[in-house]
Parts: C-alpha cells; sequence; structure tokens
C-alpha cells in the first residue's frame, strides 16, 4: 500500500496501517534521536515520545511528508530532553545499534572506529540546533527545505546553521587532540 493510502487508513483509526508507516521510517526516526541525545536509552525514551504524539496528532498530518512530519516529532522530543539532562559523552558513532551499523547497514561503514569516534564527539560537542541540522542533512540525506520542516526554522535559517554547524565541526576535528586530522 502506498504512503498516503496508509495514511488515510491510519487517520480512520487503522492501527495496523500505523504501524506499517511507523515500521518504514522508524530507523531513521532512531538514528536522528540517536545522533542528537548520544544515548541509546535517552534515544528510545525520545522515539517513543515522538510515537505517541504523532499517533495522537495524525488526522493533523495535511500533505507532508510521513518522514519529514515524524522527523518534527523526534527532534522537538529530543529538544525537550537535551534542555532537562546533560548526561556526559555520546555514544561513538560507531558503535552498532538496533543490528545495523551506524551509517546503515551492516558493513556499510569503513571508516577507522578512531576517526568515527573523534567526528561523534565533535558532532556531540554542537549545540543542539546545530547538531540537529548537521545530523539531518549529513546523516540522514534531507534537503534543506525538509529540514526546516522538521527544525521549524526557515530554509534559510537552516542553511546558515548548516553551514556554521560544518565549519565548528571541521575546525573541532582539526584542533582535536585525539586525532591527526591537521597534521599532514
Amino acid at each position: 500500500m502506498d504512503e498516503r493510502a496508509l495514511i488515510g487508513a491510519a487517520c480512520r483509526g487503522d492501527v495496523g496501517s500505523f504501524n506499517c508507516l511507523v515500521c518504514r521510517h522508524q530507523d531513521a526516526a532512531y538514528n536522528v534521536a540517536y545522533r542528537l541525545l548520544g544515548h541509546v536509552d535517552a534515544a528510545g525514551d525520545a522515539l517513543e515520545e515522538a510515537l505517541l504524539k504523532a499517533h495522537r496528532a495524525l488526522p493533523a498530518l495535511r500533505g507532508a511528508p510521513f518522514e519529514v512530519w515524524l522527523l518534527r516529532r523526534v527532534v522537538d522530543a529530543c529538544r525537550r530532553r537535551a534542555r532537562v539532562s546533560r548526561r556526559g559523552s555520546p555514544v561513538p558513532l560507531g558503535t552498532r545499534v538496533q543490528g545495523g551499523s551506524c551509517f546503515g547497514s551492516p558493513g556499510e561503514t569503513s571508516l577507522d572506529p578512531d576517526l568515527v569516534q573523534t567526528i561523534e564527539a565533535g558532532i556531540g560537542s554542537l549545540p543542539f540546533e546545530s547538531r540537529a541540522v548537521l545530523v539531518l542533512a549529513d546523516v540522514q540525506g534531507l534537503s534543506h527545505e525538509e529540514i526546516a520542516q522538521v527544525t521549524g526554522a526557515a530554509p534559510a535559517v537552516v542553511g546558515r546553521r548548516l553551514a556554521e554547524a560544518r565549519v565548528q565541526l571541521r575546525d573541532w576535528l582539526y584542533g582535536s587532540a585525539k586525532g591527526t586530522l591537521g597534521a599532514e
């Protein structure tokens, strides 16, 4: 069944259709939560909160792709959790979650594990809003318009935040005492 038909059925109360939509997008939603919060438990809690809110708000879904609409709820849940809890360092990107590598299917990543940990620490050092646009653009591959829908920021703001986040991450990586990225 195509996404629009599933959304229509879910809006009419078909729980199976909602579950099918969630199954299609839960890996992306969890990945975003995990990258934003850096902790497996916190990401799971944020995803659960987002799914509950999404189920209640489903009748309000009007034309936006379900994934973008769901990611908006995930980012909002993560934002609330990030404000409340400042929990140590993030889980390294190289940590496998839900049976896959940090970037998708098992075996997809060929980066050096130390480099991956350094990149993750750099991403974790970014302010939440910068981290959100970086993850949505460079990990999830969303467009500026989709990121604007997810974050609630204007596309121009998204572009500025993304550029600033990339510069901050680059500067952090080249200045990192852990890596030898700047030494050539």
